[in-house]
């Protein structure tokens, strides 16, 4: 490979991250500050109780699909 080359695929590959390094800190610093600001998910004040998650009742039994050996390999 060529001498000048080699060089300046090495200075701009240190150059990129030498840019990452210092931008790390950055980034993380507004994403936390963003994320204090405005919550993503909201916290739920009370569990939900069996009725809420099984409206029609409990299940009688398993459901399944038999399958011929073509369909299982």
């Amino acid at each position: 490979m060529n001498t000048m080359l080699r060089k300046s695929i090495l200075g701009i590959a240190g150059l990129t991250a030498a840019a990452g390094l210092a931008a790390g800190p950055l980034n993380h610093a507004a994403t936390e500050a963003f994320s204090s600001a405005n919550p993503i998910a909201a916290v739920q004040a009370e569990k939900p109780d069996t009725g809420k998650l099984l409206p029609h009742g409990a299940p009688a039994g398993q459901s399944h699909v038999d399958l011929n050996d073509e369909q299982v390999g």
